[in-house]
């Protein structure tokens, strides 16, 4: 097997987003790069979510139940990592969206750069259906706030790596509540593992607090009209053009101040208790 048909297993945790999860499955399924296992790891997951899963007839979707776990449930996905030997890792979550490129590219950038972890941008999208191309200032080039911005606010579903990754740093530390991809990323990042960030678009992204309060104001969630939108090469392109580092309107400044405040209100307490088990636990090797 040549090193681009090496299988990736790709980790998609839920516990309970019927309405949502089908389309973050046939984001992944829809890949460019086949060569994958999605496994689905049922956080106290419930009936409704399970049943969607399980009526995906593709081999390559996998369901894992297990009873509810602290927080996020980064022990469940510690244990169905274990059980598999893909030499790469992807990781999905059951609202966002891949671009059908997202692997593909990892991979390139992986193995092009003899690299052991990449990190992508993404963008939002805003209610009830507005492309936020600039969401949290990824986009940002001073040295200060824009590595802020990456190092602390990097989900797991813009992450591609190698496995051998977690020999050298260990698995996700099940110990934290929340926050444990930000954890995960930075503990990389700085262990002089060879890691970059791609200023490329690759996901979209549909932020739970933003969301899950307003699914219900709708006929249908979004994520079914950005399912087929992202199989338009054309409109993947526009969006990725717009999107290119460049000068921002004071409007696209202002906004992206407004939700790092926002989100700093809302999150504040959160990331206290973070920083105090971040301190005072070990990740599993």
């Amino acid at each position: 097997m040549s090193p681009m048909e090496e299988n990736v297993d790709v980790i998609l945790p839920t516990h309970r987003r019927p309405h949502t999860i089908a389309y973050a499955i046939q984001s992944v399924l829809r890949q460019t790069y086949p060569h994958l296992q999605l496994h689905v790891v049922g956080d106290g997951c419930d009936e409704a979510t399970e049943s969607v899963v399980r009526s995906f007839q593709d081999p390559r979707v996998h369901f894992y139940g297990f009873p509810k776990a602290i927080g996020f449930g980064y022990a469940h996905r510690n244990e169905v990592l274990r059980q598999h030997s893909g030499r790469y890792i992807a990781y999905a979550t059951d609202d966002d969206l891949w671009f059908p490129d997202h692997l593909e590219r990892g991979l390139a950038e992986l193995q092009g750069r003899s690299l052991e972890l990449v990190a992508f941008r993404s963008c939002h999208v805003q209610f009830p259906d507005t492309l936020d191309l600039h969401f949290f200032a990824f986009d940002w080039q001073r040295a200060f706030p824009a590595n802020f911005m990456r190092n602390w606010f990097m989900g797991a579903v813009v992450i591609v790596h190698r496995r051998r990754v977690f020999d050298k740093v260990g698995y996700w530390n099940d110990k934290l509540f929340r926050f444990g991809d930000r954890e995960f990323y930075n503990r990389v990042r700085v262990s002089g593992i060879p890691c970059a960030y791609v200023d490329y678009i690759t996901v979209l992204r549909f932020y739970a607090q933003h969301w899950d309060e307003r699914y219900t104001l709708l006929k249908e969630p979004p994520q079914k009209r950005y399912i087929a939108r992202l199989q338009d090469p054309e409109w993947c392109s526009t969006v990725r053009h717009a999107a290119a580092s460049g000068a921002r309107s004071l409007a696209a400044r202002r906004n992206q101040w407004r939700d790092f405040l926002l989100f700093g209100v809302r999150s504040g307490p959160k990331f206290l208790r973070f920083w105090y088990q971040q301190m005072t636990t070990q990740p599993p090797k």
